[in-house]
């Protein structure tokens, strides 16, 4: 763990900047989950991923919502109705693109606590029956949120070196 960084800065950060993300790109208000279990994320969900890497600092930020929420996060930052989102690749663009600026705003972040690093290009993730496992000296941030009526899960795994 970094002297300078802690985890709970960390989740502090991030929840605050997933609130601005989702504000400012889907004009939703995404607020903390009082209580999730990973548990009741379930179900067809798609994947944003992000890696971050620096000679003090790897890790990697993936951001987990249902396919019904990304169909009207897509919807909603292309300004299109949910019936003329009719392929995977506009709602993969729009998850990944959510991702890319999330872990963008945590690396900037970073960077300016002194922990500098990149961002990889983002991923994306497509099932229901799937589980990411950090290793066990990696740090672990569970940041589950509401938008809509919609449980989403924002997921940071870092190492510091």
């Amino acid at each position: 763990m970094s002297k300078t960084i802690a985890s709970s800065d960390v989740r502090e950060y991030v929840s605050g900047h997933l609130g601005d993300v989702f504000d400012t790109m889907l004009s939703l208000k995404a607020t903390p989950a009082t209580e999730f279990d990973l548990c009741q994320f379930s179900g067809d969900r798609i994947s944003g991923l992000v890696g971050l890497a620096g000679k003090t600092i790897t890790g990697s930020i993936y951001l987990h919502v249902s396919t019904p929420f990304a169909v009207q996060a897509t919807s909603a930052m292309l300004g299109l109705a949910p019936e003329e989102i009719t392929g995977v690749a506009e709602v993969n663009d729009v998850v990944a693109e959510l991702t890319n600026m999330l872990g963008g705003g945590l690396k900037s972040w970073l960077c300016d606590a002194g922990a500098a690093c990149a961002l990889t290009t983002p991923a994306i993730i497509r099932g229901s029956s799937y589980v990411i496992s950090a290793k066990p000296d990696v740090e672990l941030i569970l940041i589950g949120f509401d938008c809509d009526h919609h449980r989403s899960l924002a997921e940071i795994h870092f190492k510091f070196t």
